[in-house]
């Protein structure tokens, strides 16, 4: 937990007071912090009130109650954490993204995150008819719910398939950056921390199996939060690690900031306080013109920012 929080905490320095760059990205993350915090203190609730881990025979009708109660709101939160903190991948994607191709990718692939999630909520608010039904321990109360077995188990084999996705996705990017190889593996073990978060997922998957065949779900229903948490606090871990690069790097981060900050000054310099070879172009604006070689070729901003994306990419700090 306070491992989480601190890694979260060091990447807001980063973006807000470093490189004073906060995005999308950095707001999801926090609020899936936030709503992590919320869970974790509702299994402490459920484990103080309502018997979490104890046999079914020694709790009271109360306890039971209390427990169900946790466990749906378990899982609003815990829906609410793995989709803010896709979503704030993916927002991290889009800061370095360059080719259109992969910039519709990330925007396809929130989409479908969002959609997801409005499905994963309105069915665990619909789970029941009514909704009071699912923590009725009485069995008496008329109505009716659906298979929540098998909506656990799609959810989670969902889960996995975006998580492949993610991982997946920024690659191609990776691979068009213009650095030495040493650099691009470290990207690469950067980016890859998330299939940490995977193989949670994958275990998760497993203890829900485990979950529904036990006969004891008071009892058992430990080990299914236990590695609900795991997964999480690995995946807001896994997101913010890219992040902390400038934390790594701080000259580097300076040089860079000194070397924009010295571009763009030399850049805003009025034309006319330069030396200039061209003559015979009165018609045409001198910030419109760029001389290449020699003063005989010159070429417009159009065909200048043509040769600055066919000459490769470089990952900047500020991008992570």
């Amino acid at each position: 937990m306070s491992r989480k929080v601190v890694i979260v905490v060091a990447r807001s320095i980063v973006r807000f007071l470093l490189i004073f760059k906060p995005g999308l990205d950095d707001c999801m993350i926090l609020g899936a912090l936030m709503f992590t915090i919320a869970y974790q203190a509702t299994i402490y609730v459920i484990k103080l009130h309502g018997g979490m881990g104890m046999p079914i025979a020694t709790l009271s009708s109360n306890e039971m109650t209390t427990f169900l109660k946790g466990t749906f709101a378990i899982e609003i939160f815990y829906y609410t954490i793995i989709f803010s903190i896709k979503s704030s991948i993916i927002f991290m994607y889009q800061r370095f993204a360059i080719w259109a191709t992969f910039k519709r990718l990330c925007t396809a692939t929130n989409v479908l995150l969002v959609a997801f999630y409005i499905v994963c909520i309105a069915t665990t608010l619909g789970q029941c008819t009514p909704l009071e039904k699912a923590w009725d321990v009485t069995r008496m109360l008329p109505g009716k719910c659906i298979n929540t077995t098998a909506f656990f188990y799609s959810t989670s084999g969902f889960n996995i398939l975006t998580d492949v996705w993610i991982l997946l996705l920024p690659i191609p990017t990776l691979r068009s950056l213009k650095i030495s190889r040493h650099s691009r593996y470290v990207l690469y073990g950067i980016f890859g921390i998330g299939s940490f978060a995977t193989a949670m997922s994958c275990v998760r998957l497993y203890s829900i199996h485990i979950y529904t065949l036990a006969e004891d779900p008071f009892k058992d229903g430990v080990l299914v939060n236990l590695w609900s948490m795991v997964e999480v606090n690995i995946a807001i871990v896994c997101a913010s690690i890219p992040a902390l690069k400038p934390l790594i790097a701080p000259k580097k981060l300076l040089n860079e900031r000194r070397q924009r900050r010295g571009y763009s000054s030399h850049i805003t310099e009025p034309l006319s306080h330069r030396p200039s070879k061209i003559s015979g172009f009165s018609s045409i604006s001198r910030s419109h013109i760029t001389t290449t070689g020699s003063p005989n070729r010159v070429s417009s901003p159009r065909s200048f920012r043509a040769e600055e994306e066919t000459s490769g990419i470089s990952l900047p700090l500020q991008a992570l």
